[in-house]
């Protein structure tokens, strides 16, 4: 397998070369080698190395910023295109748009555009891509508000298996635009994205932390909070392990409405008494998007379970917690996710996403960093998620699956499974973009 570096600005890196070494690295600690990475320094190369697979008849993995919670962008012994050096972003402050390249982490995009008085639905890490988060969904912080990401997305600009660069918006290739807001990987390498932007500088966010042995009520006070909120507040709730063993509590908020309106929506929260920790705050956007950068730290492993909940009954509120009390692994976190609002109001045929109609996303991140524990922790994060699948409602967050959940595929998109599989047939018809959370093309048994 072989491409000429003279077609390239960039370099094709090999195993051995110290540069491939410190291209492989992902979020995820996994010791992934793929057998070439072509490292983009222009569109034109990534355009290059998408001809070059298709001539080759070769499957084509794509990695941006590398923080695909499963891995399947840095696969063993494949053949991998890296965007990370393709990091241009274009504000325009009049359209109230962003256009960003692949290789554009959240971070930098919410500092091109906080200037400007302006943002968009992001990730709470500051390291995650843009492109990755945004083209399966994209739950942020404000979500309820705003949005999706894939619903802020305007246009996008893809090479697709054929070798053609398309320019995919509603008006054209409106089939391709629909499928790739949500499932986006599958179809085509995207060259940029043009996302909306709203007038929005600061809102009231942060953490507030308990002791572990406050969790049932502060779950308790969470539902009375989410049931009442109002689309202006995106909430969390947390269970935390630690590096020293410790567990504890909190809830996360991000409020965008009247800062004096949100000790009244956060009443519940009263009965508990003083938190052991208290970040919540008036901040900038830019600090919004950074409020989980150390809590997951890059270079550790991870195993992750997710689905979507209809409501935080008593039944599976005591599941969640039973499982809770067993936490052991340093990195761990269990989240729940507020959803609805603005999410919710989007019709369920105006884009692929498939969480339109879920209350919430509950997530375990079972995190460790000594070797030899992988079994172990594997299937404790695998039963936590057996345990709380009885109470959940249909598919999960495609972001959230992990690299051994493909039979969850096409629950996480539900009645849009089959229509994008026809897209995929028609875009991509031999699966050369199979790295990710792959849609088959239509008839194609053989290559799911």
């Amino acid at each position: 397998m072989t491409i000429d570096p003279a077609a390239l600005r960039g370099a094709v890196l090999e195993p051995g070369q110290a540069e491939y070494d410190a291209a492989r690295r992902i979020w995820k600690g996994l010791d992934r080698r793929p057998a070439r990475i072509i490292r983009c320094a222009d569109t034109a190369d990534l355009r290059t190395a998408v001809e070059y697979a298709a001539q080759q008849q070769l499957p084509l993995a794509l990695v941006g910023a590398g923080h695909d919670v499963a891995a399947r962008s840095m696969p063993d012994g494949a053949l991998v295109a890296s965007t990370a050096l393709l990091d241009r972003i274009e504000i325009d402050a009049d359209r109230r748009t962003a256009r960003v390249q692949p290789g554009v982490r959240w971070g930098e995009l919410v500092a091109a555009a906080a200037p400007y008085g302006l943002a968009t639905t992001g990730a709470s890490v500051a390291t995650v891509g843009v492109a990755g988060f945004a083209l399966h969904g994209g739950l942020g912080w404000l979500m309820r508000s705003l949005g999706t990401a894939c619903d802020n997305i305007l246009e996008l600009d893809v090479v697709t298996a054929d070798g053609v660069s398309r320019q995919v918006n509603a008006h054209s290739e409106p089939e391709l635009f629909w499928a790739m807001r949500g499932a986006g990987s599958n179809f085509g390498a995207v060259t940029s994205l043009t996302l909306r932007l709203h007038p929005i500088t600061r809102v009231v966010a942060g953490m507030r932390m308990y002791p572990a042995a406050q969790a049932p009520a502060l779950f308790e006070a969470y539902r009375r909070i989410t049931e009442r909120a109002g689309d202006d507040l995106v909430t969390h709730f947390y269970y935390n392990g630690s590096p020293d063993g410790a567990h504890s509590t909190g809830i996360g908020l991000c409020y965008s409405g009247d800062p004096a309106l949100l000790g009244a929506v956060l009443a519940p929260l009263a009965e508990l008494g003083a938190p052991t920790h208290d970040s919540v705050r008036e901040m900038g956007i830019d600090e919004l998007q950074a409020v989980h950068d150390a809590s997951t730290p890059r270079g550790a492993r991870y195993h992750l379970r997710a689905h979507y909940l209809s409501e935080l009954n008593d039944e599976v509120r005591a599941t969640i917690l039973d499982r809770c009390r067993t936490v052991t692994a340093p990195f761990t976190q269990v989240f729940v996710e507020h959803m609805g609002g603005a999410v919710g109001r989007v019709p369920l045929g105006e884009t692929a996403f498939g969480g339109r109609r879920a209350g919430y996303s509950f997530l375990v991140i079972n995190g460790w960093d000594r070797p030899g524990e992988e079994a172990d922790r594997i299937a404790w994060t695998r039963d936590f998620g057996d345990a709380v699948r009885p109470h959940a409602a249909p598919g999960a967050y495609v972001n959230y699956l992990d690299d051994d959940e493909d039979h969850r595929i096409p629950g996480a998109y539900g009645d849009a499974f089959t229509r994008l599989r026809g897209v995929k047939r028609r875009y991509d018809p031999d699966n050369m973009f199979r790295f990710n959370r792959n849609i088959a093309p239509e008839d194609d048994s053989a290559a799911r």
